[in-house]
Formats: C-alpha cells, structure tokens, sequence
C-alpha cells in the first residue's frame, strides 16, 4: 500500500454516515482482458448485493451500479490484485484504488464507506521494515500490503582493505573497523526513528551473515523482539525481489504468532479461565466489551457474523487476529472464533 493508498483511506475513513455508498471490492489479475471474467464476478457480486438491499434503496443502487460498471468496461486496466471503488453520485464520491493483495470480492450499500475488507488485511499484513545492510551501503524499506511504501539509501566512507602489513596495516584495519561499527549503530539509530514515526510490526534483515548478525547483537530489545528473521543476500538486488522474500519471513513470523494465541484461548477456555470459543458466547463478550483479543478463521471473513464480530472488536478496541493455516485447524471445531478476555 503507497503512501497515496494511505491517505486515500484516511479520506474515505473520515466521511459521516449518510446518503448510501456502494463499496466495491472486485479481485483482479494484472495484465489480463476484462473478458477473462472480471467484468462477470463483478456483475454476479451486483447480483448478490442487490438482491439484500431494500425496495426503497433499489433505485439509488442501481444508479451507482452503472457508475462501476461503466468504470470498470470503459476507464479500467487492471494493475494490481484487487480494484476497490467508493462509488456515490449524491456525495459526489467516486474514489478507486488497486491493492497488490487479493481480497475477496464482495460489495455494500451502506451509510458509511465499507472499509473492513482493508482494515483485517492491515492486521494480517502489517508493516514491515527492511534493512538492507552492507559494510558500507545500507537500503531501508518499509512495505504494506506486500507493497513498498517508502526506501531510503546511505553510504557511509568507510576506508578500503588494507593490503600492506605491519603496524600502520593494524591502525588501519583498526580504523576500518570502527567506521564499520559507527555505521551499523546509525542504522540502528534510523530504524528507531522509522519506530516512531512509521510503526512497523516486523524487521527483517538481509545481508551477509556476518552483517547481518553483526546488527541484530546492536539491536536494542524492543527492535531485536520484532525481528521475523535474515536471509543472506550480498548483493541488492531488486527492492520488488528483497521485499518479497521480507514478506516471506514475516508471513512465517505472523503465523507463529496466530499459532500462539490460538493454542492459549483454547488452553484458557478448556481451563475455564477467561476465555471464549464459538460464535454465541464470543459475540456476547464483545458486545460487553469484554474481549482483549480476538482470533478468527480467515475462512470465516465475509460473512455477516464475522463482520459483525469484527466491527465489535475495532469499537471496543480489542486486538483481532485473522488466523490461517494450522491456527485456523484449531479453531475449526468451534466454528472458527475464539477470543481471550479482559475479565
């Protein structure tokens, strides 16, 4: 997600309930003819959409609909994984934008822009930094949404190899070596900035092992804890191939994550201690605001329930986790929700 995604949906995000919205999330590949069955899924998602708005709605929907369609036949070229559109002639909104991650298509007609698709992928996809280090040159990315957001370069003067012996080789190795050590300690310095002023949830760290391992020992504990891992790349390569082996490691980390929390709710529920499992009782505490953190089946998403769940969980504030994989297996018997509670 680009820094124009961001304030796009800090746009959107801002609007009042009113006249209604159509929000439109509509799954693409780069590249291909709108033929190969775009413009289909997009009017099968209008089909099921309408056919849940009220009687006294249609007329509105259907003028918004031909907006889409008339965008997405006419103006459109797919370049990323998902089209999503923000589409209302009385507010005089018509507002697009292509993600590279693949949402699931779907639509709303609402008061209010549909922004919850966006909002899960954000806490399944976190902000990641990306350090790039070398003896002398260093690249530091931030990437969304498996997207770059931001990538700065520096090169430090660090003196040659010194081929000749003697003392004056000692001094000079010596000298080289503290050039090495000030530069990796204002890496760490750039990276603790980048904390507080962009948030990231994951660092990962690419170079040569001995660089690598020669920056996570200056890392201080808040940043060495979200180190999802190094892979060992001497040369830079391409920051679209480095991100994509970032977001490789910080999937893996993300998953160890969803793994852990999964297996304490269960662990705590069997217990009889604070938590909960199943739709009934998870949806009770969150109404009551009593969720701390919220685990839910990514195969769950979309569906009426879990939307409710989950807009319960952002007003009360509760840390929501969308699990995959082994985590979401666990959570299968009880119909893909549990949660932990504050009390």
């Amino acid at each position: 997600m680009t820094l124009e995604h961001q304030d796009i949906i800090r746009n959107t995000r801002r609007l009042r309930n009113g006249r209604p919205i159509l929000s439109v999330y509509l799954e693409t590949e780069a590249g291909l003819a709108l033929h190969h069955g775009h413009i289909t899924q997009l009017m099968d998602v209008l089909r099921d959409l309408r056919r849940r708005v009220p009687d006294e709605q249609q007329q509105d929907l259907s003028e918004e609909m031909e907006r889409v369609l008339a965008f997405v036949r006419g103006d459109y070229t797919p370049t990323g994984r998902t089209l999503v559109v923000f589409s209302s002639r009385p507010r005089r909104l018509f507002q697009t934008l292509s993600l590279q991650l693949a949402l699931r298509s779907q639509a709303r007609f609402a008061g209010k822009p549909y922004l919850l698709p966006i909002d899960l992928a954000l806490d399944d996809h976190p902000r990641i930094a990306i350090v790039h280090v070398g003896q002398e040159k260093t690249r530091l990315l931030t990437a969304v949404l498996h997207e770059i957001e931001s990538e700065r370069r520096t090169e430090e003067h660090v003196p040659g190899r010194q081929r000749q012996g003697g003392w004056s080789a000692f001094r000079y190795q010596r000298d080289r070596e503290r050039h090495i050590d000030e530069h990796f300690k204002a890496v760490v310095d750039d990276l603790s900035d980048l904390q507080k002023t962009t948030p990231f949830k994951w660092l990962v760290l690419a170079g040569t092992d001995e660089a690598t391992s020669a920056l996570t020992k200056l890392l201080p504990r808040r940043l060495k804890a979200k180190l999802a891992g190094a892979f060992n790349e001497e040369h830079f390569e391409s920051s679209s191939t480095l991100t994509k082996r970032a977001f490789e490691l910080a999937e893996e980390a993300e998953r160890a994550e969803e793994l852990q929390l999964t297996t304490l709710i269960l662990d705590r529920a069997y217990a009889r201690a604070p938590a909960t499992l199943g739709w009934d009782t998870t949806l009770r505490a969150l109404a009551e605001g009593r969720v701390h953190q919220l685990a839910i089946s990514a195969a769950e998403l979309g569906s009426a329930q879990a939307d409710r769940a989950v807009e319960l969980g952002f007003e009360s504030r509760a840390q929501i986790e969308v699990v995959h994989d082994e985590a979401a297996e666990l959570l299968a018997p009880h119909r893909g929700i549990g949660a932990l509670l504050r009390y």
